[in-house]
């Protein structure tokens, strides 16, 4: 159940922050709430995680903990993302920091997971 909740979590999280960065320059009431219902997101897959690291740390516990922190830095990353694009700043530094971390974050979780629950 944590599983099927933390994966459909981040692909919120992704959908909302991509969704947030394309609306932005024409409505910045719709962004705000986009980026309200992204920080939403981010306590259910913190949450759902904390719950899920007992299975995690079977497979080694260094590769738990740098899923862990790719996980806290890919929410690092949208928010600065979010950030600099609210402020008209160059974002394609933060735009490409993004995909790859979400590129490493996910895949460390299907590692960790076995692939579960999509896979099995």
């Amino acid at each position: 159940m944590w599983g099927y909740l933390h994966l459909i979590s981040w692909v919120a999280i992704f959908i909302l922050t991509v969704a947030a960065f394309i609306i932005y320059p024409k409505s910045e009431k719709n962004y705000t709430i986009l980026a309200m219902v992204n920080r939403v997101f981010y306590i259910l897959v913190i949450f759902s995680g904390i719950m899920m690291i007992q299975y995690s740390v079977e497979k080694g516990w260094a590769i738990a903990g740098f899923k862990i922190l790719m996980g806290i830095v890919t929410i690092g990353v949208i928010e600065m993302l979010l950030s600099y694009r609210k402020k008209k700043k160059p974002t394609n530094l933060f735009f490409l920091l993004f995909l790859i971390a979400v590129i490493i974050t996910v895949s460390l979780g299907f590692y960790l997971s076995g692939g579960a629950p999509l896979f099995n």
